[in-house]
């Protein structure tokens, strides 16, 4: 397999003395700015004379072997000092080929992004990255060696060059540099020295030895293992701080549910840890012992296994079904090591290669997919029910099972596509062609461990804050203090932390995680909003005794609230039409309407009219039932938005390619959607919890200072990342889009306020405009609705793909 075989059969009589006349522009772009990782793009554009022996053959199918040979001459590829015809480039266009009878016109893009490794070659150019400065040259194809070159261009993107070699004819501001009328001999190749945002990205997410020393504390390391120790070790201290607030002995449920928070925040940071991390302890002890080989997948298969089957422990399920877990978790490890340690060609392993077609591995990559999708699902519906009640075992396991055929078979037809795209210039009836297809489909099912066990833990992220609403259920002060008409301290430190872990930006500045920066941003933001909700509410404002208007109000039958604020709106009315017609008798009645109102004011505190106090309850009896409608309304209110969302990162534009080459898209594609709608509950719980605390008046008012808790870290990480020149993608957007799904939210509570009084109103607009009174109002919020919407659009029409396994 390793002959250099496939590459002669391509190049084989290309007539290169043919294509003297040949017309050639090349280029190479690279963006940084915006990008986690520097992106390299290659346009190139080839008029070759219709005599030209392959001429004819450009015009057929992409899948002609001819099509293919003629096209191989033309970009070079495969070199004939590669032993390998496979190219990881990218190609989100076509070539283009057109003919007019006296040229055949070839436009040819392609792009990659420099990650993982110190070497790219993409088109023409090729890349090398070393310690200081990066390197760009152009390759051209022996064929068109002596064409004419009428223009080679490098832009880089910012940076200045620091050599060019030879000297180039053209350029601006020493990061756009031209040469013209290339010479045969003569190969441009510019050194540079690249941002540092994105170098260092690089560095901290390289996989060569050389750079190991940093990407143990990069991206996919101790940084994205800090969000699960941060995350865990505050649901620990506010767990600390609601058990403190409960007086009294605790009821069992109440015991259980903290433990299960405890137990919850202990597992979550070491899964973040073993995760990440464990593959760094794996290099060093590989190092310290001497092994010979590369078992780091088979490293990814226990850590894999130990994650599903943490989660099914942590599920609770019945002993049974736990027994089933630890067999299939043990059976597969150690057929694995087995297979290992005597080189059998059942499962994948660093030495042989797995024996076609593989559905032994297939078989084995599924199972152990379905264990991990069995514990996030009991898991996550312990989180949810915090074992009052539990899903059906049967279901469970048919769920788990299917999402795990999904997984694979959504692998399997991303190793299709993917091997279309490595083979696109690969005529299958060479030799090496079946020999390396065999190859690449042996490393695709070896290395899926490892690839699917960084987006199931982010699955587990995203399920991480929901714990909080689990215990709140179960441990809140409302169930025994009837004049508990808003969370205590205690509790309101939990929600705080409940919004933090769920919309604090997990900020990545020069490759190392500023989660710590955005976590405490959030939280002060958070307990900054509440604090000045609290001097502000209508409810926190002595009534009789001193004792707070809500804990007055909550002995209070609704029914009764209701009525004295439509008695209230009504007198204002009434006094309204009489100031427009002076008589004796409406003088009179005027001021009688007018004593009663004030009589209604001074039976309130100062400051609080009737008419506020729907509003500022909020739609439920309870601050709890607030929440819970909250999470609905936002829930339902949210599903297009998410449409919207996961549309525009996964689906628009070149993201779908990359998406469907991915081996974990599947649970990448579940990650989007399971995040935003756990956010939009959150917020929306969030928003009914402290519907009470919150400033404002009318629910979109108070919808929008939760919005700015969630907008100021995210607008902090924003500024940031804009100054440092590192990624800043669809930021503007997501604020956009939180602030339109959460004030909406909020006017669908008020107008559930007042459902009781729809009967009386013709239309549901009619509702709106009796609820808010002031037309003005009501179309300065849809007018705010379309400008936020209108933004969101607007953002995320302007995003590019994002580099692969980000």
């Amino acid at each position: 397999m390793g002959k250099a075989g496939a590459a002669e059969s391509a190049s084989t009589d290309c007539r290169a003395d043919q294509l003297k006349k040949a017309k050639v522009t090349a280029s190479a772009e690279f963006k940084h700015r915006g990008n986690d990782f520097s992106m390299l793009t290659s346009i190139s554009d080839v008029s070759v004379p219709a005599d030209w022996r392959h001429a004819s053959a450009m015009l057929l199918d992409a899948h002609s072997p001819a099509y293919r040979s003629a096209l191989a001459c033309l970009v070079g590829k495969p070199r004939g000092d590669q032993n390998d015809f496979r190219d990881g480039e990218w190609r989100f266009k076509p070539v283009a080929v057109k003919a007019d009878g006296h040229w055949v016109k070839v436009h040819y893009e392609a792009a990659t992004w420099v990650q993982n490794f110190s070497f790219a070659a993409v088109g023409s150019w090729r890349l090398a990255v070393a310690k200081d400065n990066w390197r760009i040259e152009l390759r051209p194809s022996p064929a068109l060696k002596d064409a004419n070159w009428e223009k080679v261009h490098v832009s880089l993107g910012g940076p200045g060059a620091l050599t060019a070699n030879p000297p180039p004819a053209f350029g601006e501001g020493g990061t756009r540099l031209s040469w013209r009328n290339k010479q045969p001999d003569e190969y441009p190749a510019v050194t540079f020295r690249p941002p540092d945002a994105q170098h260092w990205e690089f560095i901290t997410t390289a996989l060569e030895d050389a750079w190991q020393v940093w990407e143990t504390w990069g991206y996919y390391s101790a940084s994205a293992a800090f969000w699960y120790v941060a995350t865990g070790g505050l649901l620990l201290v506010a767990g600390r701080r609601l058990r403190l607030g409960l007086t009294g002995k605790l009821m069992p449920q109440e015991s259980k549910a903290l433990q299960f928070l405890r137990w919850w925040a202990l597992v979550l940071m070491f899964l973040g840890l073993l995760i990440y991390l464990g593959d760094n302890l794996y290099l060093v002890l590989h190092r310290l012992m001497g092994w010979k080989g590369d078992y780091s997948a088979t490293v990814a298969v226990f850590t894999l296994a130990f994650l599903g089957l943490a989660l099914c422990l942590l599920g609770s399920l019945p002993k049974r079904l736990r027994v089933c877990v630890c067999v299939i978790v043990l059976g597969l490890t150690g057929l694995y090591v087995v297979s290992e340690v005597n080189d059998f060609t059942l499962l994948p392993t660093a030495d042989r290669l797995l024996s076609p077609p593989g559905w032994t591995g297939v078989m084995a990559c599924a199972a152990l997919m379905a264990v991990g999708w069995l514990g996030v699902i009991s898991a996550g519906q312990r989180i949810l029910l915090m074992g009052e009640t539990r899903l059906p075992t049967w279901g469970m396991v048919c769920a788990a099972v299917v999402a795990a055929m999904m997984t694979v078979l959504w692998s399997y037809l991303a190793f299709t596509r993917h091997w279309d795209r490595v083979s696109w210039l690969a005529d299958p009836h060479w030799p090496e062609y079946k020999p390396f297809w065999a190859a690449t489909l042996d490393e695709w099912w070896w290395t899926f461990p490892a690839i699917v066990a960084d987006p199931l833990l982010t699955i587990v992220s995203v399920l991480a804050p929901l714990p909080v609403l689990g215990v709140l259920r179960v441990c809140r002060v409302e169930q025994y203090e009837t004049g508990a008409f808003t969370p205590d301290r205690a509790e309101k430190f939990l929600l705080a932390v409940l919004f933090a872990v769920t919309f604090a930006p997990q900020a990545f500045y020069y490759g190392f995680s500023a989660y710590a920066l955005t976590l405490l941003l959030c939280l002060c933001t958070a307990w900054g909003v509440l604090a000045l909700g609290s001097s502000v509410s209508a409810l926190e404002k002595p009534s009789t005794d001193n004792a707070p208007l809500g804990k007055v109000i909550s002995r209070t039958d609704r029914a009764d609230v209701l009525r004295l604020a439509r008695r209230f709106r009504e007198l204002q009315v009434r006094l309204h039409h009489l100031s427009t017609v002076e008589t004796a008798a409406r003088s009179t009645e005027r001021e009688s309407i007018e004593a009663e109102i004030d009589r209604l004011d001074q039976s309130l505190p100062e400051g609080v009219r009737p008419a506020d106090l729907p509003f500022a309850c909020g739609p439920m009896s309870t601050w709890w039932g607030n929440a819970r409608r909250g999470a609905v309304n936002a829930c339902l209110v949210g599903l297009p938005v998410t449409g919207l969302l996961y549309w525009t990162s996964a689906v628009k534009g070149d993201s779908w390619m990359v998406t469907t080459q991915d081996a974990a898209g599947f649970l990448k594609i579940t990650v989007v959607i399971l995040f935003w709608q756990v956010a939009w509950i959150v917020g929306g719980f969030f928003l009914g919890a402290l519907w009470r605390d919150l400033p404002g008046r009318h629910g979109p008012t108070k919808a929008l200072f939760v919005a700015l808790v969630f907008a100021v870290p995210a607008a902090a990480d924003f500024l940031i990342a804009q100054a440092l020149g590192g990624s800043v993608p669809h930021i503007i957007g997501e604020i956009a889009a939180f602030c339109s799904v959460i004030t909406c939210t909020g006017l669908v509570m008020d107008l559930q306020t007042f459902q009781d009084e729809r009967r009386y109103w013709p239309t549901n607009a009619s509702l709106v405009a009796y609820v808010y009174r002031m037309r003005f109002a009501s179309v300065a919020f849809f007018l705010a609705q379309l400008l936020a919407l209108a933004t969101l659009w607007r953002t995320l029409e302007e995003m590019g793909p994002s580099a692969p396994g980000r």
